[in-house]
C-alpha cells in the first residue's frame, strides 16, 4: 500500500511534463529531514530518476535524434527546435527540487549504518546530475540539494560535474559492496528498481562509469581505456538485471510514453528517417519499435511533417506497462565496442558490437537466428569499411527512447542526420536554455540560451 500511494502523489508529476502552464507541486521537499525515513526517501529518489529519464527529457531528446517527429501543437514546437526557458522548468524542478534534496538526505540519513541505502542513493544523484549536466552544460552540484539552506547554487564546470559522478559511483560500489550484516535496515520493496539487489546495482554504477568515461572522449585521452576497464567490471556481475524502469496498467502508475499517446493523440508520431531506415535493413525491431499507422501498414513522419497518418511508438516501449531501458548490458556492449575500437583492438570491437545486438534484440524477444541473420547482412562490423559509423549508427537503433542517444550524436556527429527544414534554427539543438526562474533569481547561474552552443565535452 505505501509504494501505491506514493506513486498516486508523485508519479504523475514526473509523467505529465509537457504541458505549459503545469505549475510545479514540488518546490519544496515533501520530506522534511526531522521526519522522513529511509524507505519513505527512496522511492521520492527513484521516481524522480523515473521522470527525468523516461519523460518530457527523453521524448524531446528522441524527436532531435529523429527516433520520433512531433507533428502537433507543443511537440511540433519542439520537432522544430523551438525550446524556451519555461518550458523545461518542470524538468529542472523535479530534478533538483525533488531528485538532488532527497538523494542528498538520503546519504545524509543513511550514514555509516547503512551502506546499502547510501550506495543507491550515490548512484542515483550520480544519474541525475548526468541528465542535468549532458542537458544544460555547467549545473549546480556542490552546493546543490540543500533545500531551503542555499536558494542560489553555484554553478559547477561540467567537466567538474562529470569527474564528481565518477566519485559519486565509486563511492556507491564501495557502499553497495558492503555484506548485508554491515547494514542496520537493508532495502526492499521500497527499492523500485531492483528491489535492494546490490549486484544489480553495482553493474549498473560500473556501466555508468562507462558511460561517463565514454562521453569525454574528446577531452581525455585516457577514456577509452577507462571504458574498458569498467565495462569489465560490470561484467563480473552479469548475474545482476538490467535497470528498467518498471510500471503497471493501474492509474498513475502508466508507462509515460503510453499516457502521453493517450493523453495527447497525435502529438508525436514515429519519425520516417529511424523507420525508414530499420525497414531498408530489414531490422526485425521494426516490428517492436512502432505501431501500425492508420492504413494498417508501419510509418514515419518525414523530417518537418505535419501530418499524422503515421506510426506511434510500439507496445514494445509505449504499452500501458512496458518497462523502459535506464542502463542495460547491450549499452554496455556498444561503450566496449567504441572504446575498443579507439583503443586499436579491432576483434574485441567486433565481438562486444556483435554482443550489442544480440542482447538488445533477446530484450525485445528477438530469436537468435533472426539475429544472426541480421549480424551476417545489415550490421556486419567484420566488412564495413567505417567501423566507428557501424559502431554508433547500430547504437542509435538499440538505444531507442532513451536520452543516451542525443548525446552521443553530439559527440560523434553519428549518424549522420538532417537538421528539420521547418527548425526555428538550421541546426539540430546541442543543449537546453538555462531555465528562468534561475535565470532570474539565481545571480550564481550560468545563463545559455543559444541551442547550439555546444557542450564542454562536445567541443571539437
Amino acid at each position: 500500500m505505501k509504494k501505491k500511494i506514493i506513486l498516486l502523489s508523485i508519479i504523475s508529476l514526473g509523467y505529465i511534463t509537457s504541458c505549459k502552464d503545469f505549475v510545479s507541486q514540488d518546490d519544496v521537499s515533501p520530506n522534511e529531514p526531522s521526519v522522513a525515513t529511509l524507505n519513505t526517501l527512496l522511492p521520492v529518489v527513484e521516481i524522480a530518476i523515473y521522470s527525468t529519464h523516461t519523460g518530457s527529457i527523453a521524448r524531446n531528446s528522441s524527436m532531435f535524434v529523429q527516433h520520433t517527429a512531433g507533428v502537433q501543437f507543443q511537440s511540433n514546437d519542439y520537432n522544430r527546435y523551438i525550446i524556451t526557458e519555461t518550458d523545461i522548468t518542470n524538468d529542472w524542478q523535479t530534478l533538483y527540487n525533488s531528485g538532488l534534496v532527497n538523494c542528498n538526505q538520503l546519504i545524509l540519513q543513511a550514514g555509516t549504518v547503512n551502506p546499502r541505502y547510501a550506495g543507491i542513493a550515490q548512484v542515483s544523484k550520480a544519474m541525475l546530475l548526468g541528465i542535468a549536466t549532458d542537458f544544460w552544460g555547467d549545473v549546480p552540484n556542490t552546493t546543490a540539494g540543500l533545500g531551503q539552506q542555499n536558494l542560489t547554487p553555484a554553478y559547477d564546470k561540467q567537466q567538474d560535474v562529470i569527474a564528481a559522478i565518477q566519485t559519486l559511483l565509486s563511492e556507491g560500489i564501495a557502499n553497495l559492496k558492503q555484506p548485508d550484516d554491515k547494514n542496520a535496515n537493508l532495502p526492499s520493496s521500497d527499492d523500485y528498481l531492483f528491489g535492494g539487489d546490490a549486484a544489480s546495482w553495482i553493474k549498473s554504477a560500473y556501466i555508468l562509469k562507462a558511460r561517463y568515461a565514454n562521453r569525454i572522449s574528446k577531452r581525455d585521452p585516457n577514456s577509452a581505456s577507462l571504458a574498458l576497464q569498467f565495462v569489465d567490471s560490470a561484467k563480473v556481475y552479469s548475474s545482476g538485471s538490467d535497470m528498467y524502469a518498471k510500471f503497471s496498467s493501474a492509474a498513475n502508475e502508466l508507462n509515460p510514453w503510453f499516457s502521453f499517446n493517450d493523453q495527447r493523440a497525435d502529438y508525436m508520431k514515429m519519425s520516417a528517417t529511424l523507420v525508414d531506415t530499420m525497414a531498408g535493413l530489414i531490422d526485425p525491431r521494426l516490428q517492436k519499435y512502432a505501431g501500425e499507422d492508420p492504413n494498417g501498414s508501419i510509418s514515419g513522419a518525414p523530417n518537418g511533417s505535419i501530418g499524422t497518418d503515421f506510426s506511434y511508438v510500439g507496445s514494445a516501449y509505449a504499452s500501458d506497462n512496458s518497462p523502459l531501458p535506464l542502463v542495460t548490458m547491450f549499452e554496455a556492449y556498444f561503450i566496449e565496442a567504441e572504446a575498443a575500437l579507439r583503443s586499436g583492438d579491432e576483434a574485441r570491437a567486433i565481438s562486444a558490437f556483435n554482443n550489442g545486438i544480440t542482447e538488445n534484440m533477446g530484450k525485445l524477444g528477438i530469436g537468435e537466428t533472426e539475429t544472426s541473420n541480421y549480424l551476417n547482412t545489415s550490421a556486419n562490423l567484420t566488412l564495413a569499411p567505417d567501423k566507428q559509423s557501424m559502431i554508433m549508427f547500430q547504437k542509435w537503433i538499440a538505444m531507442f527512447t532513451q536520452a543516451e542517444v542525443w548525446a552521443d550524436w553530439r559527440r560523434t556527429g553519428l549518424p549522420a542526420l538532417t537538421p528539420n527544414p521547418e527548425g526555428a534554427i538550421s541546426q539540430i539543438p546541442r543543449r537546453y536554455p538555462t531555465e528562468q526562474r534561475e535565470r532570474n533569481n539565481n545571480p550564481n547561474s550560468t545563463v545559455v540560451s543559444d541551442l547550439i552552443t555546444r557542450m564542454w565535452w562536445d567541443q571539437p
